[in-house]
């Protein structure tokens, strides 16, 4: 039997990170925002960059200098400054440096390595949600040890391994991304479905049975942007028709996680925060900051660009007219450009992608003292390193750790 300390390995460490900031396990966290479990977690991490890689680089200079006008933004508004937001700020912000580094730095994750495991969180989060149902139609509403402690009345609808059914959803879309752009770089090009299903039949099958009947309307956004992959130039008519059958097929189909995507779309064209929080209670907290930074955004005013202070997006409620994406109410549009440079600098290749579309439509590009969007992009992270290695001609020509 190997001693404990031989299963501290960097490759391990960055694993548990990732899978860590992935879930959350309601019975230890609870389902609150602020996990203190993974807040002993980030007190770690710190001495994991000193340890396995004290090294200094573009993302950690650019993360200080986001921080700093996170900082900045705080103090010119002392009447709502709240210290602890801006260290548990810090707290997310390292872990993810510490598995940046890890990664990208030390190469602790081969190709195969991280496919794989892309694959055994699907299966993992697709497990528990197929037990989580079976305690459901025998009756059982709630269940801790398996992460069920609320009843959603979503008839089989279960948050699985997060503390909603939209959160798993936002999990699995990246993850399901990520373990296609891994997939690819076999083929060198974009895949068909055939090719998908063949190469990874049970994570592509967990995936969707999550994401039809999980029971949330941001598992059909989710759907549909991972669809936008499929959609080939020579195919754009042939895509134009088949949007508009789908969506004369959609309005007349009675099935409600499909009715509240739909209607919560149809509520988004509106731009009007009243009817998108009528449509969708859940999806209305993603699109209303969407529609408010839109619609809202003053940059002609100095709160415009650094703005209000700590937590002045949501004092008025989570479906207000001042809540807005990428922390902008709070801290500035300024600040969110900083962010932007930070994601499509070490999170995301390419601009115009189907990443940028989840990171935008189910992650509404915030890194915010959410662990579930930090898992998110650290999921990305690892894609956008293999994506470079790819081509520059190393891919797995570095030993695993």
């Amino acid at each position: 039997m190997k001693p404990l300390l031989s299963y501290i390995t960097p490759r391990n460490i960055a694993s548990f990170i990732l899978v860590f900031f992935c879930i959350q396990y309601i019975p230890l966290e609870s389902r609150d925002s602020i996990s203190y479990l993974k807040l002993a977690v980030s007190a770690l991490c710190p001495f994991i960059i000193l340890v396995y890689s004290p090294k200094v680089g573009k993302t950690m200079l650019l993360f200080l200098i986001y921080y700093i006008t996170v900082i900045i933004a705080a103090v010119m508004h002392p009447a709502s400054l709240r210290w602890s937001t801006i260290i548990f700020m810090a707290t997310f912000i390292v872990t993810f440096l510490a598995f940046y580094n890890l990664v990208v730095s030390e190469h602790v994750f081969t190709k195969s390595y991280y496919r794989h495991l892309l694959e055994k969180l699907i299966l993992a989060y697709t497990i528990v949600l197929i037990i989580q149902q079976c305690f459901i139609i025998v009756g059982v509403r709630t269940f801790p040890l398996i992460n069920l402690v609320q009843f959603l009345d979503r008839g089989i609808g279960a948050n699985s391994l997060t503390y909603e059914p939209s959160s798993a959803a936002i999990i699995l879309s990246f993850a399901m991304l990520s373990l296609i752009r891994m997939i690819e770089l076999d083929y060198g090009r974009k895949l068909s479905a055939k090719e998908i299903f063949a190469e990874s039949k049970w994570p592509t099958l967990g995936f969707l049975w999550c994401m039809f009947s999980m029971g949330s309307g941001s598992a059909f956004i989710g759907l549909g942007i991972l669809l936008c992959y499929f959609i080939r130039p020579r195919y754009y008519l042939s895509a134009i028709l088949l949007i508009i059958v789908a969506y004369f097929a959609i309005m007349h189909i009675e099935f409600v996680p499909l009715q509240r995507a739909r209607d919560s779309f149809l509520a988004f064209l509106t731009l009007d925060n009243k009817t998108v929080a009528q449509a969708d209670g859940s999806a209305a907290a993603r699109i209303i900051p969407i529609v408010n930074t839109l619609t809202r955004l003053d940059l002609s005013s100095l709160e415009g660009w650094f703005g209000h202070g700590v937590d002045y997006g949501l004092s008025k409620g989570l479906f207000s007219d001042i809540v807005m994406i990428g922390n902008i109410a709070d801290y500035g549009f300024f600040g969110f450009l900083i962010l932007q440079i930070i994601v499509y600098t070490s999170m995301i290749r390419k601009i115009f992608s189907i990443e940028t579309l989840l990171w935008l439509g189910l992650g509404m590009a915030t890194l915010a003292n959410v662990p579930i969007n930090w898992g998110a992009m650290m999921m990305f992270t690892a894609v956008r390193y293999f994506q470079i290695q790819k081509e520059n001609g190393c891919l797995d020509n570095h030993s695993e750790l």
